[in-house]
């Protein structure tokens, strides 16, 4: 037997009792058919049919340094604590009201929360299930605790990784969204006109006072390279789909202010519904998560000019993204952003892993469930907890030469065929490969329109941003291409008027625009009309507000 498990000091278990005892953990017990079968049991299968040589009585005492007991030795204290550790407490009944005072503290760390919210546990089953002593199940707890031997024990540990997906239905005060569900039969990879509105039917049923958050996932985000979001339909006249997105998203900006609104994206997130994810701040990513916005990307050419408002003022506010970011982004030919960057972008709540994305999502949900005002802050506080570092960003790196060559595009103080005359001078091989959308006539279009779109929106408020986006949109898909027609209507109707206007083929379920489209902050409405009145104003001061640009 091969000796790659190294000894340790004080370990009394040799080198291949320890490669025999890892194969017995990693065995497969559920085709075996013995998952739910006692250490007893499984022993005496694995030293049966596996190995014969194995000696059960050391395995039963390897086990035992990881807490791992068969039922038949346990005393009755220990069965006890085992009942409150598996007690299912999201779906408990009045748990929830427990969650704004576990919650309610600067300490926002795994071990601070968690050991508030194991009081919490221990004084609900006290007085609802069965009798049981905190201060006891404690000190029970450190007495007891495991004594893992194997040096490389953590790096198998599946806690929180046998979860292939989370258990949204017992979150009885949190409105699930599942995009699975919203799409029609047979179509997994096309966001249709039909499921849109689906999609815009739920998010309505959620302003219901007995849900206090609103989660959205997807219950089919799976395999190697799995759809959270897929791409909006392309028919023949796009007027119709683009119009029920842009309900879709003022929609779901409406619901997030009237409570907490969360993205699960745990898969790829198509360009053309980039929107849709940007309708909330509150984003969680795993290393699943990507999107591609490249002029260069087949779903990005259809529909270039997604979620102009919130690329305009990427870097605006308070934001640490440098400016001409979001220039840099839009018109590199082959960026993937994947959770690195976007976590660096500030797009994103949280980043977890995917191994344990579904224990995660139910621990943030749980949270969710904490009554209002509690719940936004107790949502956040659960996925900075859960969250992990998302690695480092493709684009932090090329910080400097954003600074450079893309903050004047940014600012209007050169246009994009002059930055391409200046990168091209370069010839440095990033300038090379970063201009390859130049040589591609559609590509360079898609490019040329995002830059002056951005260079418009900033200085709209956000409803005419909006109705700027959706008139350009639907103009690109009819053919338009300069940048001049895309973005030259100095009268444009309002937002409202646009999505009032159907063709007669929209579905049934579309309705009408029922809420009041969100806003620009009045004071940059004053600010724009008359800056010098303003000059005693500390603007940095107060400029963290999204919807809030005074340039």
């Amino acid at each position: 037997m091969s000796s790659e498990i190294a000894q340790v000091e004080g370990c009394e278990f040799t080198t291949d009792e320890l490669q025999l005892f890892h194969r017995y953990y990693k065995y497969d017990w559920q085709s075996a058919g013995l998952a739910a079968a006692p250490v007893s049991q499984r022993i005496q299968h694995f030293v049966a049919a596996v190995d014969p040589a194995a000696d059960s009585q050391r395995l039963r005492d390897w086990l035992r340094t990881m807490g791992i007991v068969d039922e038949s030795e346990k005393t009755a204290q220990a069965k006890l604590y085992d009942r409150f550790e598996r007690y299912d407490f999201a779906a408990a009944s009045g748990f929830n009201q427990k969650l704004a005072d576990v919650y309610d503290t600067e300490d926002v760390t795994r071990y601070g929360i968690g050991e508030r919210m194991e009081r919490a546990k221990a004084q609900y089953y006290n007085d609802h299930v069965e009798p049981l002593d905190y201060d006891e199940y404690k000190a029970y707890m450190v007495v007891n605790a495991p004594k893992p031997v194997c040096p490389y024990q953590d790096m198998w540990d599946l806690k929180g990784v046998d979860k292939e997906s989370a258990d949204t239905d017992k979150f009885a005060n949190v409105k699930t969204i599942d995009i699975a569900q919203l799409l029609d039969a047979g179509s997994t990879d096309v966001l249709t006109l039909s499921a849109i509105n689906r999609f815009l039917d739920a998010a309505k049923s959620a302003y219901d006072d007995r849900y206090f958050a609103v989660a959205v996932v997807n219950s089919r985000c799976s395999g190697p390279e799995p759809m959270f979001l897929p791409a909006l339909d392309s028919p023949d006249d796009c007027s119709e789909i683009l119009k029920a997105a842009m309900r879709l998203r003022i929609e779901l900006r409406n619901l997030n202010r009237a409570k907490p609104v969360v993205f699960f994206a745990n898969g790829v997130v198509d360009a053309s519904t980039l929107g849709i994810l940007l309708s909330t701040p509150d984003i969680i990513t795993s290393e699943m998560f990507c999107v591609s916005v490249s002029p260069t990307n087949k779903s990005a050419q259809a529909f270039p000019l997604t979620a102009l408002y919130d690329w305009a003022h990427l870097a605006s506010g308070q934001s640490k993204v440098a400016e001409g970011t979001a220039e840099y982004i839009l018109c590199h030919p082959e960026l993937v952003l994947r959770s690195a960057e976007w976590m660096a972008l500030e797009l994103g709540t949280g980043f977890v892993s995917h191994r344990k994305f579904a224990s995660g999502m139910e621990q943030v949900l749980l949270a969710a469930s904490c009554p209002p005002p509690h719940t936004r802050d107790a949502l956040r506080k659960a996925c900075a907890i859960e969250s992990v570092y998302a690695g480092p960003s493709k684009i932090s790196v090329w910080e400097q030469e954003v600074h450079r060559y893309f903050a004047p595009l940014a600012g209007g103080e050169k246009s994009l065929a002059e930055l391409v005359s200046e990168l091209q001078q370069l010839d440095t091989p990033w300038t090379g490969k970063y201009l390859a959308f130049v040589n591609a006539p559609r590509a360079n279009a898609v490019a040329e329109a995002r830059v002056a779109g951005m260079r418009v929106v900033r200085g709209l408020e956000y409803s005419q941003a909006l109705a700027l986006e959706l008139l350009a949109s639907i103009a690109w898909s009819k053919g338009t291409r300069e940048p001049s027609k895309l973005f030259g209507n100095d009268k444009a109707p309002k937002l409202a008027d646009i999505l009032m206007e159907t063709t007669g083929s929209v579905d049934a379920n579309s309705g009408a625009l029922q809420s009041e489209v969100p806003g620009e902050c009045p004071f940059a409405k004053m600010y724009r009309k008359n800056p010098d009145r303003f000059k005693h104003v500390d603007l940095k001061s107060i400029s963290d507000h999204r919807s809030l640009n005074l340039k």
